[in-house]
């Protein structure tokens, strides 16, 4: 007998490497994959048989079969020809060992024992019936139609003791590729919600740009306004330019929240106030409600990030400037609370806020209104609160609408 090679065949590379005696693993060891398994079997088979050839041929997830493990002689061993894969079709049905010469099996089987040199298959099913993989065996002592009984039933003993541990192998193989699957998934929706952020996030400092470019014609002789409003404009521009610089830095995110800017300058409430006031002000006007501040002199500064703060804020604003009708008012309070918190509140003058919507009010998505899309502004107001150490609340204002209260530790 010639000296005989072990190979096993890798299923996405198709090439082929030597591989070593496979002893069955320790019950503690970890589980093997089916095609170390199938490795395994195939080196037993022949040593107990003494047969020349033999090899298993796994089942892809199309349905396609490949040469996963081979002891050989003399050739390398042939891939699956689709002739021989659909002349294999009468063996699949069978739950034991077939010897390929016999009488009544489909003529097309003698390519598979002419062209492979095998004379005898066994199928492997799973304990659910699934198609795992066709051992197979040949050699010069097992003929087509004479093949040694003793063969038949080491195929045999081999498929039976394979089962459970080729099941397993299986459904862990295709838990792995459904949960790299759903992680897939999960990054996308992920990068959507990131997506979504951003969009969000870009659209508030387009306000401040369309209102400096729909005053301009009417102002432009206005020292004042070319100074103080251009440079409210500026600071957007540059916020947004720091937001996306921050989506860049952040290409793979891990979650579907969008990272601060890193914006490190202080927090001065008065400052950021002012400056959104002076944003805000010819959109309160169009709406013909009244934009109020209410400020306890000489605050400290928050211990929160510019531009988030800037942004809680300016979402709390706009959404209060929407709800509140003709001839109300939003007012932008802000106190020390406690010890050495600060309080901001915004309240409008709309028809407030169910109870029964009040607890949803931060969830992604949600809205109340149903001409538009959006219901991220509160939700990022919320995450920016929270990872300042925050908290925000919505509560009735003592006018009869909405109050959102946002309670910050001092700088």
């Amino acid at each position: 007998m010639g000296a005989r090679n072990l190979e096993q065949r890798s299923p996405a590379s198709g090439g082929i490497s030597t591989r070593s005696h496979a002893s069955p693993p320790d019950a503690g060891a970890p589980l093997p994959d089916l095609q170390s398994l199938l490795s395994g079997a195939v080196t037993r088979l022949t040593e107990a048989t003494g047969s020349e050839q033999a090899a298993a041929w796994a089942v892809r997830p199309g349905g396609e079969l490949f040469v996963a493990a081979a002891v050989f002689s003399d050739a390398s061993p042939i891939t699956p020809k689709p002739e021989s894969v659909a002349a294999l079709e009468p063996i699949w049905q069978r739950d034991a060992p077939t010897d390929l010469g016999e009488p009544g099996l489909p003529t097309a089987l003698g390519e598979l024992v002419e062209g492979h040199g095998f004379s005898a298959a066994a199928p492997l099913l799973g304990s659910d019936g699934q198609r795992l993989a066709m051992l197979l065996l040949g050699g010069p002592e097992d003929p087509p139609g004479r093949v040694r009984p003793r063969c038949l039933a080491a195929l045999d003993a081999t498929i039976r003791r394979l089962r459970t541990p080729a099941t397993a192998a299986a459904a862990y193989s295709r838990l792995a590729v459904l949960d790299e699957k759903v992680c897939r998934l999960d990054r996308l929706a992920s990068l959507g919600d990131l997506l979504s952020e951003v969009v969000h996030e870009v659209r508030n400092p387009l306000v401040s740009v369309k209102t400096f470019m729909q005053l301009l014609p009417d102002h432009m002789q206005d020292e004042s306004f070319q100074t103080d409003f251009r440079q409210v404009v500026m600071d957007e521009l540059a916020r947004m330019e720091r937001l996306l610089d921050t989506v860049m830095a952040h290409a793979r995110p891990r979650g579907p929240s969008l990272p601060t800017s890193g914006n490190g300058s202080d927090c001065y409430i008065e400052d950021v106030l002012s400056s959104i006031v002076r944003l805000l002000e010819q959109r309160a006007s169009e709406h013909q409600v009244h934009l109020e501040t209410a400020l306890e002199v000489g605050l400290p500064a928050a211990a929160m990030d510019r531009d988030s703060f800037r942004q809680v804020i300016l979402n709390l604003t706009l959404n209060a400037l929407e709800a509140t009708p003709r001839d109300g008012r939003v007012i932008l309070r802000a106190r020390r609370a406690g010890g050495s918190g600060i309080e901001l509140s915004v309240e409008d003058g709309g028809p407030g806020v169910p109870e029964e919507l009040r607890p949803h009010l931060f969830e992604p998505f949600f809205t109340t209104r149903s001409d538009r899309s959006g219901g991220l502004g509160l939700a990022i107001s919320k995450r920016l609160v929270d990872e300042a150490g925050g908290s925000i609340e919505i509560d009735d204002a003592p006018s009869g609408g909405a109050r959102f209260r946002v309670v910050l530790p001092a700088g």
